[in-house]
């Protein structure tokens, strides 16, 4: 009350309660009355301004001499509606990973980009375009006009007379007139100023490249007019790699670069400068080396060059460990560097970004703005590209990369490196320069280790040396010492099996053979993950580190863990690698923990780990030599079967074998532990070439959705630019001409009349009469009852070139495997063959269709004897008779091949031959007579062919004769060849262009038949309409990293709404974990009902594309194997406890709930696009709940 209290105060209130105008009282009308302001319409909207001032500088001094107003392209354009690299930056927040809802920047080496505004300016923009003299001048109802022919008029008397307004040099003509540099700079400036003062300012054009006073500076391909010497440009031909010269030394290289990016305390191996020099000159690089051979070095100066010119560089590698070992080496080196995972972002706005290829991948499809300051993009161990579950990402990345972006490759050796530079260097319409190299910086010594422990430990021999060479002598050793040590084991146990105490013993003597030969530290390739678990439990009385080590392990060891959680510090797999860790041995897998594995490999590093246990992946990327590899075992299991190392894989590994500056040389060393193996399984894996790098471009649900959706970009560019179909490409030029030699042929050719229409049909029906006709014949021959009949004197009745419908004796049966049955015949022929060489020869179908006409339906030979032997196919058989004859084929065959020499060829035919001929003779003239005389073989019925369709294929073959005989009145007709062989001529040509127009199209690509299929699946799912327009559905697929369709199809289906978020996180993990588990996996009673539906909705995707004959993905099948741990991970157990409930290793569960994470992010995604902000809080909820402690350690690499 004392608020209300003095005399202004009570009057304010007794005024609010008295006063009956106020709002509450008189409420406003629900119709506003319109108030009339004339100015409005005056007021224009805001729009983006069409035009802007440029400078133009004088191209010696740089001084500006005037301002330009010049049109903009891509007026309007921003991240929503178009790919230009000239559109408006996108949000602050989108900057690095861009947005799902944005539009890619245009890939380099497609063609221009026609579409929006500049294809309709194109419409509109018509030569020559004359309207006439009969337009109005005054418009209805006006009473003056205005008459543009004289503004025409006008026009032309001010335009001054046509001056040579080319700013380009004729350099030869200079040259001709003697003039230096100088002289001529000097006449183009006064030339230059001559023509300001006549040329009006607004006439003034300029190319695109002068639209900014920064594009001037970044743009390197900017030319001044003045020294554009040529317009040339690149058209596309199969040369489009060039494999550098690293034989000879590079004598001036400090003269070629005399102000180096970055300097090197080394001297640079010829291999290194000359990727060097071409970086320089901002060309494509492909380097091919060994491991350890120094490929960083190429890497690391083109950073350098990026931070020189202020551009960024991005470094992507195949696997996220590496892309943080190479934050650690390269922020040492340049300070200013970048990591970009899936879960982390470390300084986003560096000048060097490195980041896995799927992140990059992500980024290009998303219209990341960061490809607009991208000046490299370096690829390491490209070789990946054959890695059949990724390697398509690969394809994918170079494809999408915009032109001004330079890309470096840097791989171990492979055979057809000027392949994948030709097909990347056809693709960016770039050239790329290869620059390979065999050498190695130490060379390689591979030895046999027989040895058992005991006696035995110095058992080893040499077996190739370092120039290369596999010592023969040196393997029959290693095998008669082996079978000497089997000789002398205990009898009774089988003769190849290991136990686990004799491999216990194999180690401890190889390991005390290496230190007495100083040897350490060693890698143990084990291709297993228990067996190196194992071998650490094995070696548990082996110590090879002093007291010093131990005590720099410990030390570290803690460090490294202090920032775990005190549970997570006691978890096993922690206290069994801190013991074998004091002791020198370290193990590294899959299965190990993430911050376990570079604790070993920072050891490793440091010397502190003598002897380390690890799988194939560590021999992929960093470089992590030792003095010692060794090969546990020659064979290993890819998922589908144990087979032997391919030469590739062993060499990566065996490629860790040698320190640079340390060793002489490498040693690798294999262990023969049961046998020695063979040495033909040997000499390929030791000196064959790796494989061949070949495409596994695969055409995702999300790239053809994200395609549709852009419009842009057709899916049918993206598979015609995929390595896939490169050497298809190669083709389209040849294809092309012959194409268009076709043309120009058809035209010439007469049109066909009304009266041959039924010579065409007659055509048409039989060549699809003989086309059925082959296919059965082909099936015929193949069955057995058919083989049983095709002996040695059946009569058949075959077609050849001219040998129309002739009757056949079988003479002899010829059957190679995997080629086509070969049937010799001798058939009747003329006494006196005609000579019909001016008749050209018009291939074996117009004869087969002459065939079928009246006239050529029975042979009736001129003269005695005339006789021929033919050697033909099953496809050449017309009918198989029930007639035989008695004959002596080896004799006849025998006769007829003396006849053809030119000595005996006036010799008569022998008895036998006569008298075959003569019985053959009078059964043609029976035959002629009656052509009921012969009974043929029913193949439908009399023979017994199983198979339904082989009969229905029959009874076709049987309709299409019917056919064809319904038009032979119509070919009975005189000139009836001269006449056909028009239409035969010109039909022909006909289906041939057809064919050259399907081969030029589309339609050819390996990949299109799945490419339609899988439209199909995505119309019958409604992700795309009838007229492939993607539908809200489609927009969600498009956001999602993988398993695109069926996430969509759980978040649409509401599957999440009523679900808790560690449930939803347990239903998840069944789409990205990998691995198999023993027995069933154990599944909470909640959940049950879930999985159901899940594995339905699967199955529902799944029948559609086999109903549709769509690929599969590997990666659509469900795997609930960690669906209870997860599921208890997110209720917030500790990692200790959940690991209680399941087998899997820890390094596997680690990077399953990693993975989690990201199908997480889409799904929040998914559920911002479609509006529904309860499931969005879920997922944000569920990601919290799993990104914590052990699972989600903060790399040791990115803590500096």
């Amino acid at each position: 009350m004392n608020n209300i209290r003095g005399e202004d105060n009570h009057e304010k209130l007794t005024s609010y309660i008295q006063n009956p105008d106020i709002s509450i009282h008189d409420p406003l009308p629900d119709v506003l009355p319109r108030k009339f302001d004339e100015l409005l319409l005056l007021h224009i909207p805001k729009c983006p301004g069409s035009t802007k001032l440029i400078p133009r500088r004088d191209f010696v001094t740089g001084e500006i001499l005037e301002f330009i107003e010049v049109d903009i392209e891509d007026v309007g354009a921003n991240a929503n509606n178009s790919m230009s690299m000239q559109r408006e930056p996108g949000l602050l927040e989108e900057i690095t990973r861009g947005s799902p809802m944005n539009f890619p920047f245009w890939p380099g080496g497609f063609d221009a980009d026609t579409s929006g505004q500049s294809l309709e300016m194109a419409k509109m923009n018509v030569d020559n375009f004359e309207l006439g003299d009969k337009l109005l001048t005054i418009p209805p109802g006006f009473a003056s006009g205005h008459d543009f022919a004289l503004d025409k008029t006008k026009l032309e008397e001010r335009t001054p007379e046509p001056t040579s307004a080319t700013n380009n040099v004729n350099l030869l003509e200079n040259l001709e007139q003697d003039l230096d540099v100088q002289q001529w700079l000097q006449m183009t400036r006064s030339e230059a100023e001559t023509t300001d003062t006549h040329v009006p300012q607004r006439d003034l054009k300029f190319p695109a490249e002068f639209k900014d006073v920064d594009d001037e500076i970044m743009n390197s391909d900017l030319k001044p007019d003045v020294l554009n010497i040529s317009n040339s440009t690149n058209t596309f031909n199969s040369d489009w790699a060039e494999m550098v010269d690293i034989s000879q030394p590079i004598s001036n290289f400090k003269e070629q670069i005399p102000c180096p990016a970055m300097e090197f305390p080394f001297e640079l191996d010829v291999f290194q400068k000359q990727a060097i020099l071409k970086l320089e000159q901002r060309q494509y690089v492909f380097v091919a080396a060994h491991t350890s051979a120094g490929k960083t070095v190429v890497a690391e100066y083109a950073i350098a060059l990026s931070k020189r010119d202020l551009t960024r560089t991005i470094y992507t590698s195949p696997i996220k460990a590496l892309s943080n070992q190479k934050y650690r080496d390269f922020r040492k080196t340049f300070k200013d560097v970048g990591l970009i995972t899936g879960d982390l972002q470390i300084e986003p706005t560096a000048s060097c970004l490195i980041m896995t290829t799927e992140i990059l991948r992500s980024m290009l499809y998303c219209g990341s703005d960061i490809t607009r300051d991208l000046e490299y993009v370096i690829f390491d161990e490209v070789h990946y590209i054959n890695n059949p579950e990724r390697g398509h990402v690969w394809e994918e990345v170079i494809i999408l990369l915009p032109d001004h972006v330079n890309i470096i490759m840097l791989s171990a050796t492979v055979p057809n490196t000027m392949e994948l530079a030709d097909w990347v260097g056809s693709t960016k319409k770039r050239k790329v320069y290869v620059i390979s190299t065999l050498k190695r910086p130490v060379p390689l010594m591979h030895y046999l280790y027989t040895g058992a422990g005991g006696k035995s430990r110095d058992d080893i021999f040499l077996l190739v040396d370092a120039q290369g060479k596999f010592l023969q002598g040196n393997y029959e050793k290693a095998v008669e010492r082996k079978k000497e040590m089997q000789g002398k084991a205990k009898p009774g146990g089988p003769k190849n099996y290991v136990g686990s105490k004799q491999d216990q013993s194999t180690w401890i003597g190889l390991i005390d053979f290496l230190k007495r030969n100083n040897k350490m530290p060693v890698v143990a390739f084990t291709l297993s993950r228990n067996r190196c678990d194992a071998n650490v439990a094995a070696l548990q009385s082996v110590d090879l580190n002093t007291a010093v080590e131990k005590g720099a392990v410990q030390k570290f060891f803690l460090q490294c863990l202090a920032k775990l959680k005190p549970p997570d510090r006691s978890i096993p797999q922690v206290l069994v690698l801190k013991d074998a860790l004091e002791r020198g041995i370290g193990v590294h897998h899959s299965g190990i923990l993430p911050i376990l594995k570079e604790i070993v490999e920072m050891l490793f590093q440091n010397g502190l780990v003598k002897l380390l246990f690890a799988t194939e992946t560590f021999a992929m990327g960093v470089n992590m030599p030792a003095r010692t590899v060794i090969f546990d075992s020659h064979k290993k299991f890819d998922g589908l079967e144990m087979r032997n190392l391919k030469p590739g894989e062993y060499i990566q590994m065996a490629g860790r074998a040698g320190r640079r500056g340390h060793d002489e040389n490498g040693t690798v060393i294999l262990l023969c532990k049961a046998t020695v193996p063979p040495a033909m399984e040997l000499r390929p894996m030791l000196l064959g070439l790796p494989e061949k790098l070949q495409s596994q471009f695969i055409l995702r649900y999300a790239v053809i959705l994200t395609c549709l959706r852009i419009e842009s970009i057709k899916v049918e560019d993206i598979m015609q630019f995929s390595f896939k179909e490169f050497n298809q490409k190669l083709q389209l030029p040849t294809q092309q001409k012959l194409l268009q030699l076709a043309e120009a042929k058809f035209a010439t050719l007469p049109t066909l009349g009304e009266h041959l229409e039924p010579l065409i049909y007659f055509y048409d029906k039989s060549v699809e009469y003989w086309k059925e006709k082959h296919r059965i014949m082909k099936f015929i021959a193949t069955q057995a009852k058919i083989q049983k009949e095709l002996k040695i004197g059946r009569v058949i009745v075959i077609t050849q070139n001219k040998h129309y419908n002739k009757l056949a004796i079988l003479l002899n049966v010829k059957s190679v495997p995997g080629k086509d049955t070969v049937f010799k015949v001798l058939v009747l022929d003329h006494q006196f063959k005609s000579t019909d060489s001016e008749q050209p020869n018009r291939g074996d179908l117009y004869y087969k269709i002459l065939s079928l006409t009246p006239q050529h339906k029975f042979f009736h030979p001129e003269g005695i004897n005339g006789h021929t032997i033919l050697d033909i196919k099953a496809t050449e058989i017309v009918n198989i008779t029930k007639s035989t004859i008695k004959v002596d084929a080896d004799v006849i065959i025998r006769n007829w091949e003396q006849r053809q020499i030119e000595r005996f060829k006036d010799t008569p035919p022998g008895a036998s031959v006569v008298k075959i001929v003569t019985e053959l003779y009078q059964l043609n003239e029976a035959y002629n007579a009656n052509p009921e005389s012969i009974k043929f073989i029913n193949m439908s019925k009399e023979i017994n062919v199983n198979a339904e369709s082989e009969v229905a294929m029959i009874n076709y073959v049987d309709h299409l004769g019917r056919q064809v005989g319904s038009v032979l009145p119509h070919t009975n007709i005189a000139g009836f060849e001269q006449e056909f062989a028009k239409v035969y001529e010109r039909r022909m040509l006909e289906i041939h262009i057809e064919e050259l127009r399907f081969k030029n199209s589309a339609k050819n690509l390996t990949l299109y038949p799945d490419y339609c299929n899988k439209l199909q699946v995505l119309r019958a799912l409604n992700y795309i309409d009838e007229l492939n327009e993607v539908t809200l559905k489609g927009k969600v697929a498009c956001e999602m990293g993988q398993n695109e369709l069926l996430i969509t199809e759980l978040i649409l289906c509401n599957m999440f709404n009523d679900l808790e978020p560690a449930e939803i996180a347990a239903l998840l993990s069944g789409l990205v974990f990998q691995a198999k588990i023993q027995g069933q996996p154990t599944i909470p009673e909640p959940l049950k009902e879930c999985v159901a539906a899940f594995e339905q909705i699967n199955d529902t995707i799944l029948a559609e594309e086999q109903r549709c004959q769509a690929a599969i993905e590997a990666e659509s099948n469900l795997n609930f194997g960690l669906l209870e741990v997860v599921y208890e991970w997110a209720k917030n157990k500790p990692f200790a406890e959940i690991m209680k409930l399941t087998e899997v290793q820890e390094g596997i569960i680690v990077r399953c709930i990693q993975q989690l994470d990201e199908t997480l992010r889409d799904v929040k995604t998914a559920a911002i696009r479609i509006g529904n902000p309860g499931l969005q809080s879920k997922m944000e909820e569920a990601s919290t709940a799993i990104k914590r402690d052990i699972v989600f350690t903060a790399s040791l690499y990115t803590e500096l």
